[in-house]
């Protein structure tokens, strides 16, 4: 359901929720309880039903609502979650989280995209030059990209404070992708490299070098804290820009 070039987008982005990838302790207060989450939370395991939808010319949209949090029990009735997608000749998503308790709730998020490119090792992000980031394959040393960004092996970086829109430019496929994000503290760039790749059940041994993961997120340390009662929203909206 891709209005206009769909070359661009593989058609897949995880909502990741309420962590981006572990908790510090691995353990999360939820109410009463404390709660081992799994890798990137619960909700892109868990059921979603449709909340409302509608298709025009112009575009076609859906919000869905997560029915349960089936792994996680604990988290039942803790907060309302809301995904926002709407698609036309770019893709806008929305995830807002409701907190439903009497208390502070800690509310990790990711919308995490995939995106096909010709070549990782040769794709570029220039708005990622400059930033400072945590390096996940170097135990999260705090690092600073001094020059522009090398995908040529395992990548898997926190890009704090990141500016409103990223561009992916990809020269073997002549294109320019913009991702405008709101409400992330950061921006997380993955790719899973050959030995990474050849150890996961879900990810194509050979596939790495076609893609890039290019995620807004609230991660790690910088997860929000949620007042009762309040929504907090994450999204972005991401299309193709002409290309020099």
């Amino acid at each position: 359901l891709w209005h206009g070039d769909a070359a661009f987008w593989t058609g897949r982005a995880p909502v990741l929720f309420p962590i981006v990838g572990r908790a510090p302790d691995d353990r999360i207060a939820v109410g009463a309880h404390s709660a081992s989450l799994p890798q990137h939370g619960f909700a892109r395991r868990s059921r979603f039903r449709i909340v409302s939808h509608s298709s025009k010319a112009a575009g076609t949209s859906v919000t869905l609502a997560l029915e349960e949090p089936a792994p996680m029990p604990e988290w039942r009735d803790q907060a309302h979650l809301e995904l926002e997608v709407r698609l036309s000749d770019r893709l806008w998503m929305e995830l807002r989280t409701t907190n439903m308790c009497d208390r502070e709730l800690p509310v990790g998020a990711g919308l995490h995209s995939y995106f096909q490119v010709s070549d990782a090792g040769q794709i570029s992000i220039p708005a990622l030059t400059g930033l400072e980031y945590l390096d996940k394959t170097e135990a999260f040393a705090r690092k600073t990209q001094s020059e522009p960004l090398n995908v040529a092996g395992e990548v898997d970086r926190v890009y704090v404070d990141p500016p409103g829109v990223v561009e992916l430019i990809d020269p073997g496929f002549s294109r320019k992708v913009s991702i405008e994000a709101w409400g992330n503290a950061d921006v997380v760039v993955w790719n899973p490299g050959s030995e990474v790749a050849a150890a996961m059940d879900d990810f194509d041994d050979a596939g790495y070098p076609q893609m890039v993961c290019i995620e807004p997120a609230i991660a790690l340390e910088r997860r929000l804290r949620v007042a009762p009662g309040e929504t907090c929203a994450l999204g972005q909206t991401i299309r193709r820009l002409d290309h020099p």
